[in-house]
């Protein structure tokens, strides 16, 4: 079935721009009627950025905090390092120390500088998943005291970039890292942060309450996280995938920078690796050899963009086709027969795969092989012509029939009757290898086809309104990047007649869609490939599988020992 590809998940992705870091910020408690009593008297606040919030979340300062403080006037700039105590931030500051004239303070939290530059060098923790994010998380504030004013209020804002990681889905054991630039140089007279060298570090994000992650990264272009190991990284199980960041938001708008003061959300909706195996792979039906490099051949180029197969023995699918597609009643009793001839491919293949238990068995049935140097090509199909009536049936009743004895309840059959039941011996009474799956939803859809590939079943299908419809069978398939189902490989009965018998086409590539109805189920459709309307596509209603059944036969031939 192939191999599967390093990444273990596709993600649901979308990411959003917002215009603060998160949250509103709340405005200090400050005093009125103050008197000019020679200190300076700052007010700070910070933007709701930690888990020491009042229940109405406003934000608040801790004791001990601290929080660095440059400040500008006539005498130079002077640096000042205030710690939170008993509700006030110490040493208090004496307004004329620092010079007449007006005052630009620059504050930086938490405090992380001895003051000596002001431009400081910065690092981001590793570990955000503690005391970490506080560390990283550096807030700024700036503003200016007039000459003659004591009184300030600061509030704080985010100079790095967040980002929200929401996830859904299967999340069980599962680690997520976020990739970011680790050192940077701060301006702590502006507020400006620049991530400086090139060596990239992973982070531990920390868990919010609501189950999302966050971490704060420097802020820098997008670009590199667009290749490579990404932005984010997945494990589980020992096994890793990498998330590489969109060129767009989900509005539409290019993400270019993962900007200062802003939030990114990156919303992943993680799938298990037991849905992952199918991605971008193709598929084909137990035994089916993968046609070699460039077999693919379009169909009438102007006209499809269907391609197709020629047939070869090798490859080992079965195309039983009907000799009278058309139904005329003075041709071959066949025309509705396109059940038999889906049933009769899937009896060929089931035998070539139980082929070691065939030859063991009291076989009385119709010759087995395939093709046979007469018109038509399938005694195995002949036997169903011969047996029942020229009308509609099922593909999973002719399976029954054939390998069990179980009489269809339509069409009828032939005289004299045949009973069929050419295996019954094998399999106890009630078991059925042949089912029939129909309302066939996207997830229904994939769920029977993926299970036929996993377990070894034979695959057909019926298409178009259930009152006219037509029965086919399904070699393989190939699926997108999400594991959904994107193409089926078809062998159609009729296409001896619908297509130039020179083409010995074997098997169609036809792209599958999913249709959203108007109470909003999902149905599944193919694509006709006719260039005239490019969208038009047919239903799928029912699904048919037969089951090798091989643990019957090892049964059959342990009781006869």
């Amino acid at each position: 079935m192939g191999n599967a590809r390093r990444t273990n998940w596709r993600f649901w992705l979308s990411a959003t721009l917002l215009l603060a870091f998160w949250g509103c910020s709340s405005e200090p408690d400050v005093p009125g009627g103050a008197t000019d009593d020679g200190y300076i008297h700052l007010f700070f606040s910070k933007t709701e950025t930690r888990a020491d919030l009042n229940p109405d979340g406003s934000g608040q300062f801790t004791e001990g905090d601290r929080i660095g403080l440059f400040v500008d006037g006539s005498d130079g700039v002077r640096y000042c390092e205030l710690t939170y105590r008993g509700g006030e931030w110490t040493p208090r500051l004496r307004r004329a120390d620092f010079g007449p004239g007006s005052l630009d303070f620059s504050a930086h939290y938490p405090a992380f500088t001895d003051g000596t530059s002001t431009d400081a060098d910065f690092r981001i923790a590793a570990d955000q998943s503690g005391d970490g994010m506080t560390q990283s998380d550096l807030l700024f504030a700036r503003t200016t005291l007039d000459e003659g004013q004591n009184r300030a209020v600061m509030t704080f804002g985010h100079v790095m970039h967040r980002l929200k990681i929401e996830l859904s889905g299967s999340t069980e054991n599962v680690s997520i890292l976020a990739r970011s630039v680790g050192d940077g140089t701060a301006d702590l007279l502006t507020g400006e942060m620049i991530a400086t060298g090139s060596d990239m570090q992973w982070i531990t994000p920390a868990k919010s309450s609501d189950g999302s992650l966050e971490v704060v990264i420097f802020p820098k272009s997008a670009e590199p996280y667009r290749s490579g190991e990404g932005l984010l990284k997945i494990t589980s199980g020992g096994k890793v995938s990498y998330y590489m960041t969109p060129a767009q938001l989900e509005s539409g708008a290019p993400l270019e920078t993962f900007e200062p003061g802003k939030q990114t959300s990156v919303r992943l909706q993680l799938k298990s690796n037991t849905e992952q195996e199918w991605a971008n792979r193709k598929v084909w039906v137990d035994g089916i050899r993968e046609p070699e490099e460039g077999a693919w051949l379009q169909l009438f180029p102007e006209t499809y963009s269907t391609y197709y197969l020629p047939w070869k023995p090798e490859y080992g699918w079965y195309d039983c086709d009907k000799l009278n597609p058309t139904a005329n009643a003075s041709g071959v009793p066949d025309g509705m027969m396109c059940w038999a001839a889906g049933a009769s491919n899937l009896l060929h293949w089931w035998i070539a795969r139980n082929i070691d238990y065939v030859e063991r068995y009291d076989y009385k049935g119709p010759d087995y092989t395939y093709p046979l140097d007469k018109p038509q090509e399938s005694d195995i199909f002949q036997c169903f012509i011969d047996a029942f009536v020229d009308e509609a049936g099922y593909g999973d009743a002719g399976l029954n029939w054939f390998i069990h004895g179980v009489k269809p309840s339509a069409p009828a059959m032939d005289k004299p009757e045949n009973p069929g039941g050419y295996f019954k011996d094998v399999f106890p009474d009630g078991v059925r290898l042949g089912a029939r799956i129909s309302g066939l939803s996207k997830t229904r859809f994939n769920e029977t086809i993926k299970d036929a590939l996993r377990n070894r079943k034979g695959i057909g299908f019926s298409k178009g309104a259930v009152y006219s419809s037509h029965i086919m069978t399904i070699w393989g398939a190939e699926f997108d990047e999400e594991g959904y189902v994107s193409h089926i490989y078809i062998a159609d009965n009729n296409d001896r007649y619908d297509y130039d018998a020179s083409l010995n086409i074997g098997c169609f590539r036809n792209e599958i869609v999913y249709v959203t109805l108007p109470e909003g189920s999902t149905q599944t459709h193919y694509k006709t490939g006719y260039l005239g309307n490019p969208d038009a596509s047919i239903p799928i209603n029912s699904l048919f599988t037969v089951e090798l059944g091989q643990e019957y036969w090892e049964q059959y031939y342990n009781n006869k020992k």
